[in-house]
């Protein structure tokens, strides 16, 4: 019979191959099928149905699918109406039920993303290493003929909305230890087809992707592939699943080495014992019961954390506070003139008095009986006889009190936290969570027959295939060669996204319906070769995708802007507080909340200057050009790691340059324990001791390579290596003077370690904190108090001023309000005894700009009022000895008339000057 013109269906079954004839045998009403066997049967009129003239399925420009597998090379397409046929090109015929076949049209319905498509495969002819042979990526982009319409990648380059999913999230698992940050990142991963998981180093990254597998495996009963540039990662969560007990679950593929290994050690699933006496439905109501507790719990040890960090900053400035106040001459007072002095209220009452002795209001009888109801203060001579003393005094009691204040609140948490069990509780989720996770397991996987599968014809049995090993793990390149062709996995997970460029990240989100990326747009991007842009004959569509400037991760996040699922992980689990907390007052907007302790390190950052003179050698020549610093490397082996605590473990102890010569310098002379590399080669990586050498100096070479050493991913990613100790050999005068990101590092340093540098200077390093506190009470208290043109000049400043320091070329400012002069200076030796009289007596400081990392003041603006000023000799007289006094310390001052313009481009040259 022609399969062509005619199709049989026995019982329900396509036998048209088989038959040789069909005969109707009227007398008793069978049909008689002839089998080319010879063989005859009689069948019962409704058991054949005999189809005829099908219609013919068009499918140029479109790809078939049968059950979600696509149909390899199909030549004709014919429907029978019950039943349609595939003829594929070997003449072979493939009958299946309408419900299942699927036609589907390319995805790139609109101009835009065709001609992005044109753009990616244009830039991909030229990535290859060497020009002479043939490109792996314009070979994979060639062979992406074919665009799913429900593929990640659709989504993508016709910029259409984020599918959203409701799905049941009461049983959600976790049977691997988990955060607040994690848990909402899981739940993003699971409602939305795109999802970013941002990672800051040392945030768990590795173990948020674990549970997100446990949920879609075996929850969700889906697909799911883990990439990443490199394999290192991806066997990072092979080794973790595998000492669970879930390697079974995974099959490394990608590179050809890869799939032999796997196809030769094929993995057994081993699920005995784990068919649990609980029911499911009971496993996830325990579940749902700890929740319900754990969520408060992990809120109030995250509120603790916290509270460490802010405690931690206390003391740090109280150091500085308590250095300064021991060279200041207090006169000793008995009593202090404040009862019940908790914190807030010494900010009070120092803000108070500030003000009103600012607008005369000292004196005056109302003033006095509100300070004696409020604050206890009746002696109002020794008050003013002992004025600058009793603030010095209160400032410090300050810091006791505030201390002692933070100390309390943590230690009512930590006690809420035991009396609540907390850990218990957290050991219990993880059990039932696991428990859940391996029932789960075992129904699926307990009669499962000895795999069969080869390298050979795993693709041919892809479906069976892929229930057997559903996870898939491989690099962001062999994805699409680890799979069929057009063949959609459920989801696919991105680790370490900044690395992955745009052309392998679209040729990641082709395979998959939902994507999950995750990775930090504040650590290193991929390199690429920026010579390319000059060859290209296509135009860009749209700045989002400039393969120039973006990451498939910084790509993503342009695209879809606000309406992008993403949450970024805060809990940090890798560097001592005090190494981190660079990162993150730097790169993190505080974000980050450490959970690691002080104990880790008695001396978590140690900063080595070099002797002054041009240390750079720079080689241009040969096959072993580059930049190298022997000075840096000599005081290294001769300083550094002859301190007896780091001779003993020198496997913990990393080395780390911008440069590859440095690198390979420092490999040849260190001891072969101690791992050298460059950067970009040590992400991803960490060590107890990280030593970073920058190389460069104040020559025209040093000066030459400041932009690329000086680079805020590259510092980042260096510090955030560090688990214990990380120690910076530099060249301190060069940094200090042009480098914006190692000259902030430096300074954090030198503060952290009240480095002589800081606390030997004349100028003394702001009382960030204190003043936060203190200025905030001191706008509150003009807002209602003092409406007069002086301060609104005054009020639209500050608006400016914190609208500038917000832009990146100023962001490593901040500022203060309101600051004491004589908490500027660290002594007043240089100052005249009228000088000297002025600034005891509570002159301030209208706007004091500080840099973010060792608080030194950068800038003072005043706010000069005409009435208040120009028309105010004595005022007038107050502001140059104010300006005198400035002057003789070295600070910059910036006076800003009120009837003045041009006030943004003033401060802003100001800043430049610094």
């Amino acid at each position: 019979m022609d399969i062509k013109e005619v199709m049989v269906l026995v019982k329900g079954e396509d036998k048209t191959e088989e038959i040789n004839n069909v005969e109707h045998n009227i007398e008793n009403g069978t049909i008689v099928v002839t089998y080319k066997g010879g063989t005859s049967y009689p069948y019962n009129h409704n058991s054949v149905v005999i189809i005829k003239k099908p219609k013919v399925i068009e499918f140029d420009g479109y790809v078939a699918y049968v059950e979600g597998m696509p149909v390899y090379e199909p030549q004709l397409i014919l429907d029978f109406g019950p039943r349609i046929r595939i003829i594929n090109y070997r003449g072979k015929p493939l009958t299946v039920e309408p419900k299942s076949f699927k036609l589907l049209k390319d995805g790139a319905t609109n101009q835009n993303a065709k001609q992005l498509m044109a753009y990616l495969k244009d830039i991909s002819q030229y990535t290859a290493n060497n020009p002479k042979e043939g490109t792996f990526l314009e070979r994979e982009m060639n062979q992406l003929t074919f665009i799913h319409p429900e593929s990640v990648l659709s989504c993508y380059i016709n910029q259409q909305s984020i599918k959203q999913r409701t799905p049941e999230t009461s049983n959600i698992i976790f049977p691997f230890r988990f955060n607040l940050s994690q848990k909402a990142a899981l739940e993003n991963a699971i409602k939305n087809s795109i999802s970013v998981i941002d990672g800051p180093p040392g945030t768990g990254k590795t173990q948020t992707i674990l549970n997100i597998l446990a949920n879609i495996v075996a929850i969700q009963g889906k697909t799911v592939a883990v990439v990443s540039n490199n394999n290192e990662a991806v066997k990072n969560v092979m080794e973790k699943m595998s000492k669970a007990g879930y390697g079974f679950l995974m099959a490394l593929l990608g590179k050809e080495s890869n799939q032999e290994t796997f196809f030769a050690n094929i993995p057994i699933a081993q699920v005995k014992g784990w068919d649990f006496e609980e029911e499911k439905d009971m496993l996830v109501q325990m579940i749902e019961n700890i929740n319900i507790k754990l969520n408060k719990l992990l809120m109030l040890e995250r509120k603790k954390a916290q509270l460490y960090r802010e405690l931690r900053g206390w003391q740090l400035e109280q150091e500085h506070f308590e250095i300064y106040y021991a060279k200041q001459d207090v006169e000793k007072i008995n009593k202090l003139p404040l009862f019940k002095a908790t914190p807030d209220r010494i900010i009070s009452f120092l803000a108070e008095t500030s003000f009103a002795k600012e607008n005369n209001q000292s004196s005056r009888i109302l003033f006095k009986l509100k300070l004696l109801l409020k604050y206890g203060v009746f002696d109002h001579k020794k008050l003013q006889s002992n004025e600058l003393s009793i603030l010095l005094l209160l400032q410090k009691e300050f810091y006791i009190k505030q201390i002692f204040m933070l100390q309390k609140e943590i230690d009512a948490l930590e006690n809420q936290l035991n009396t609540s069990s907390f850990e218990k509780l957290i050991s219990e989720h993880k059990k039932y969570s696991e428990k859940l996770f391996r029932k789960y397991l075992y129904q699926r996987f307990n009669n499962q027959h000895i795999p069969d599968f080869t390298k050979r014809n795993y693709k041919i049995k892809f479906q069976d295939f892929i229930k057997t090993f559903p996870i898939i793990l491989s690099t962001t390149h062999a994805l699409r060669r680890s799979i069929p062709q057009n063949y959609l996995l459920d989801y696919v997970i991105i680790d370490e996204a900044s690395q992955v460029d745009l052309i392998t990240g679209s040729l990641v989100f082709s395979c998959c319906k939902n994507v999950i990326i995750v990775g930090d747009v504040k650590q290193l991007p991929q390199i690429t070769d920026k010579k390319i842009e000059q060859k290209l004959g296509t135009t860009l569509p749209h700045p989002d995708f400039n393969y120039f400037q973006h990451n498939i991760l910084s790509s993503i996040i342009n695209v879809y802007g606000d309406s992008l699922p993403r949450e970024i992980l805060r809990e940090h689990y890798r560097c001592h507080p005090r190494i981190i907390e660079f990162c993150n007052q730097k790169y993190y907007d505080g974000e980050l909340i450490s959970y690691t302790s002080d104990n880790l390190s008695e001396c978590p950052l140690v900063l080595y200057k070099t002797t002054e003179g041009n240390h750079l050698r720079r080689i241009t020549r040969g096959e072993k050009s580059g930049n190298y610093n022997q000075r840096e490397l000599d005081v290294i082996v001769n300083e550094i790691l002859t301190s007896p605590s780091l001779l003993e473990n020198q496997r913990n102890i990393g080395f780390v340059t911008p440069y590859r010569m440095q690198a390979n310098k420092a490999d040849q002379l260190l001891s072969d324990s101690i791992e050298s590399d460059t950067v970009h080669k040590y992400q991803g990586r960490e060590k107890d001791v990280m030593i970073m050498s920058t190389v460069l100096d104040s020559s025209r070479n040093g000066r030459m390579g400041l932009k690329f050493v000086d680079d805020p991913q590259m510092i980042n990613v260096a510090v955030s290596r560090a688990i214990k100790q990380f120690v910076l050999v530099t060249d301190h005068d060069f940094f200090f003077e042009n480098g914006n990101h190692i000259g902030d590092l430096m300074r954090y340093i030198q503060y952290s370690t009240l480095d002589r540098n800081v606390i030997e200077s004349n100028i003394v390093s702001v009382f960030d904190l204190l003043y936060q506190k203190y200025s905030s009470k001191l706008i509150s208290l003009k807002e209602k108090m003092n409406q007069n043109a002086r301060f609104r000049s005054e009020e639209a400043l500050r608006v400016l001023l914190k609208e500038i320091l917000q832009e990146p070329e100023f962001n490593q400012y901040n500022y203060t309000h309101g600051m004491l002069l004589r908490n500027l200076l660290n002594n007043i030796e240089l100052l005249t005894t009228e000088e000297q009289t002025f600034v005891n007596n509570r002159a301030s400081l209208d706007f004091v700009v500080y840099h973010k990392q060792d608080k030194t003041c950068t800038l003072v603006i005043e706010v000069d009022g005409f009435e208040f000023h120009e028309n105010n000799p004595k005022q007038l007289r107050r502001d140059r000895l104010k300006d005198a006094i400035l002057a003789k310390y070295g600070v910059t001052m910036l006076r800003l008339a009120t009837n003045g313009s041009s006030e943004r481009e003033n401060i802003q040259k100001a800043l430049r000057k610094q």
